[in-house]
């Protein structure tokens, strides 16, 4: 299944609705968030009977007068059913009945309007204590961090600030990705030149853990200034594990060390959100300290067995050998460890 979203930027010409068709197609799109579309409500519907047959689509034109969010869903694959709009986001629940997958999703175009997009955060807030899994996409016209907009200007922080404030209350992050970093450009020479991480793809804690193997991929922007945002599922979902600290890793000699470098990174936000965005990152580093070190400890332990059955036939030829009692002891106490941390992972 694959969600996606994309800042068309003007939906009036005929190459664009082709761009869009193929877009569809070649990436077997199941839904479609079609953004700042600039098209009236009576054109819209020629287009959408003459070039979009085989798709059922929603238009937020009761909320903003020339649609800005379209939602495009196929039938055959997907039930979308809407369940609010405003002007900046339609909130759906989508069923998809190949594989009875269910969730919500948000799909969102922000205001340029600072105090506009106040009111999508609080509008955001008051959704996210009616969802299980959910999933926001779209273009939010606004960075989370500094290091995501490249240009002369400078930043408003008490924008970005208020931007993070309201994802860290809705329980969304960011959903890793790959492809462009950078969503968004403005066309213009080099000096003028600005890229922006506009368009994202964010998820709640109960979508990780249901849907742990959806990816995120931001593809090149075409014949719109703004990049496609792609979410895939993949077959192999399976529930992601809650994350546990585990007391074997206090005993690395690297742990204090790990942990440090990634407490004392910088991030802007009130002191709620730079809590939060400190402990996530202390968590990453932990999990991979875990992935290096700890990581398929059943084979770990298997071959530990077979090391130490080895020094009982040593000893079984020489039982008085030092250098055969040595390994013996060795082997066996680095042996009890590993039982220890899978013991200790399994509880």
């Amino acid at each position: 299944m694959i969600i996606a979203t994309w800042n068309i930027r003007g939906f009036n010409k005929p190459i664009k609705h082709s761009e869009v068709n193929l877009f569809l197609k070649e990436n077997k799109v199941d839904v479609l968030g079609l953004l700042e579309t600039r098209v009236k409500n009576n054109k819209a519907k020629a287009i959408l009977r003459t070039r979009f047959k085989r798709y059922n689509v929603f238009c937020n034109y009761n909320k903003y007068y020339n649609g800005r969010i379209w939602v495009f869903w196929n039938p055959v694959t997907t039930k979308v059913d809407i369940l609010q709009e405003t002007a900046q986001v339609v909130h759906c629940k989508v069923k998809h009945l190949l594989t009875g997958k269910e969730f919500f999703l948000s799909v969102l175009y922000s205001s340029n309007n600072a105090m506009k997009r106040q009111e999508l955060w609080d509008f955001l807030l008051l959704f996210s204590s009616q969802v299980e899994q959910w999933t926001t996409m779209g273009d939010f016209n606004v960075v989370r961090h500094v290091h995501e907009k490249i240009s002369a200007t400078p930043h408003v922080l008490a924008e970005l600030m208020d931007f993070n404030s309201c994802l860290l209350r809705c329980g969304l992050d960011d959903m890793s990705g790959t492809g462009n970093d950078c969503t968004w450009f403005n066309k213009q020479d080099a000096s003028a030149r600005v890229y922006s991480k506009l368009d994202r793809i964010l998820v709640n804690d109960r979508w990780l853990q249901a849907y742990s193997q959806t990816t995120a991929h931001f593809l090149d922007p075409g014949m719109s200034d703004h990049c496609p945002a792609m979410l895939t599922f993949h077959d192999n979902d399976m529930p992601r594990k809650q994350f546990k600290f585990l007391n074997c890793w206090d005993e690395h000699p690297q742990f204090h060390q790990i942990v440090a470098e990634a407490w004392n990174g910088t991030h802007v936000g009130n002191s709620m959100f730079r809590l939060m965005s400190k402990l996530r990152e202390v968590k990453k580093a932990l999990r991979c300290l875990h992935s290096e070190h700890y990581a398929n400890i059943g084979d770990k332990i298997k071959d530990k067995k077979k090391e130490l059955s080895q020094c009982f036939s040593n000893l079984r030829q020489d039982p008085k050998n030092m250098q055969f009692i040595n390994k013996e002891k060795e082997v066996s106490k680095e042996l009890w460890n590993l039982k220890d941390i899978e013991l200790q992972m399994l509880s």
